[in-house]
């Protein structure tokens, strides 16, 4: 048999075993036939359909990027963390004072690109910052306020998370959105995860969980919460958050797995927050310690780590489907 790569007189092969008759037809259509094969590859899809090889993003067919999503389509902002930090803006102390609740203060030294990774890192202080409270440790923080942000459309993150248990107390990774210069008091927290010592506060362990929450304004009173089901390895793998916001409500996932909706019609305070048109952005940080779950112990590392590595695979944004 002939493979692909055989140089084969196909003629000649068709002429062994032809009739007269049929060799004659053989002949005088084979080349119309080839003839009219290389203009049916040659035109363009006909009108109203998309050809299988369309380009989607920078040059590629949606089936060499690995980001394509059906229904979705390819993001329309993203970062995969192989450069610099263009498509961010890297806050410290001078530009951002301190976060409520920090035990922290902010550095732009605790943010770095590395081998394909954006590491925001926490770290223990030699010596403690004065203040009204205390700040023994050094974080990160970086938004795309001024540069990135939309209404609608689906956020996705892939990310490591430095809350070993036992060993975390204080703790506080974050991925969430807020609107355009505070246009609403709208809040998008997609994923929180609260580190751990080995008590549990309020009877609940965030141990193995993270929490997503929708706040309606900023009294810390006025929101929905949830939680994913108990994750193994949260700060030795790599696993994926996601959220869409479409015009009836919301969805949060981890892993691919649908763990907390939010309908638009089940919340009159909804609207003021989330139904103004105002466009969010996106925030990633580090914090230390809350009323909620507990302060970072100033002093040992056996209950909080003296480093505490962030690791951000990817951050991905697809918009709206029109």
């Amino acid at each position: 048999m002939a493979t692909a790569g055989d140089n084969v007189d196909f003629k000649a092969e068709i002429a062994q075993w032809a009739t007269p008759p049929i060799r004659l037809v053989t002949v005088l259509l084979f080349p119309g036939l080839f003839l009219i094969a290389v203009l049916l590859v040659a035109l363009p899809p006909s009108p109203g359909r998309e050809s299988s090889t369309v380009d989607l993003v920078h040059g590629a067919g949606h089936g060499e990027d690995e980001a394509f999503l059906p229904g979705w389509g390819v993001p329309v902002h993203r970062d995969e963390f192989d450069a610099g930090l263009e498509q961010w803006t890297v806050r410290d102390r001078s530009t951002h004072g301190s976060l409520s609740y920090d035990r922290a203060l902010i550095g732009s030294s605790q943010v770095a690109v590395r081998n394909g990774m954006l590491t925001i890192t926490g770290q223990r202080l030699a010596v403690p910052v004065p203040g009204s409270e205390d700040r023994p440790f050094l974080t990160g923080y970086v938004d795309s306020a001024g540069i990135f942000s939309q209404e609608y459309g689906r956020w996705e993150i892939r990310a490591r998370l430095p809350v070993p248990p036992g060993s975390s107390q204080g703790i506080w990774p974050a991925f969430w959105l807020r609107p355009d210069d505070s246009a609403t008091e709208g809040e998008i927290d997609i994923m929180e995860a609260y580190g751990t010592s080995v008590s549990a506060p309020y009877g609940l362990s965030t141990r193995s969980r993270t929490q997503a929450s929708l706040h309606f304004d900023q009294s810390g009173q006025n929101k929905t919460s949830g939680w994913t089901p108990a994750i193994p390895g949260l700060d030795t793998e790599f696993h994926v958050w996601a959220f869409e916001w479409t015009p009836a409500g919301m969805t949060w996932y981890i892993d691919g797995l649908l763990y907390k909706t939010v309908r638009r019609e089940d919340y009159p305070a909804y609207d003021a927050a989330f139904g103004t048109g105002a466009k969010f952005h996106m925030r990633l940080n580090l914090q230390y310690g809350s009323s909620y779950w507990g302060y970072p112990d100033p002093v040992d590392p056996d209950i909080t780590a003296d480093r505490a590595p962030f690791d951000i695979d990817y951050v991905r944004v697809w918009a709206l489907p029109r």
